[in-house]
Parts: C-alpha cells; structure tokens; sequence
C-alpha cells in the first residue's frame, strides 16, 4: 500500500497544495497539528505505525520534510524506524528517498540532516 501523509498545523488550514499527487496512492492520511508533536503520538501516525506493523504499508510519501515534523530528532527516529522496517520515505519536493533496493540512501540521510536543521 502507498500512502501519501499531510499535516498542517491548525484545523483551519487546508491540506490541498500536500495532496496535488494524491490519486497515485492507495490512501491518503492527514493530521491537523502541530509539528512539535512526535511522528507516532500524532493520530494519522498512530495509524500510519499500525498499517506498518501489520505490513501492509510499503511506501510513504510526504510533500517535504517539515510535514513530517519540527523536530530534527523526532524526524531522524521517525525516518530510523522507518527504515528498520524496510518501508521507504519518499519526500516528494525534495526529491529524496529514504531506502533504495531495500539499502539507506546515504545521500537522502544527510540532505534529510540538514534539510530538517533548516
């Protein structure tokens, strides 16, 4: 299953400059909160953990790297268990893929580093 994650960081905002690619996946699951929160205590990663703990997620795609959080740590654990489970980020402005043929992506991993300082 793909699937593409949007967040935004308040009920007012709207989610639809994120899903300009949405009808390539199979699902598309938004949060309306803050970055600060961690990737897996937010709802959409709650369910995103769950899709992949039963297998079925195979490749998850994010508009930029700041969607997936504000805080460079919570991203690199988020991208860390990720990849432990050999399901591929693909951030699709940056144009970076977090696994490649099932191997880290040594290049993604340090644009991801100071992409997410930044």
């Amino acid at each position: 299953m793909k699937v593409l994650y949007c967040r935004v960081s308040t009920i007012d905002q709207k989610t639809d400059r994120q899903r300009i690619t949405e009808t390539e996946f199979d699902s598309v699951i938004e949060d309306k909160c803050s970055g600060a929160i961690p990737f897996f205590e937010r709802p959409g990663g709650i369910e995103i953990k769950k899709l992949i703990d039963q297998g079925i997620l195979k490749t998850l795609s994010v508009l930029q790297i700041d969607r997936l959080g504000r805080d460079l740590r919570d991203i690199i654990n988020t991208i860390y268990y990720f990849n432990e489970k050999r399901v591929p980020i693909v951030f699709i402005s940056q144009g970076l893929t977090t696994l490649t043929n099932g191997k880290e992506n040594p290049i993604s991993k340090m644009m991801i580093s100071i992409l997410g300082v930044v």
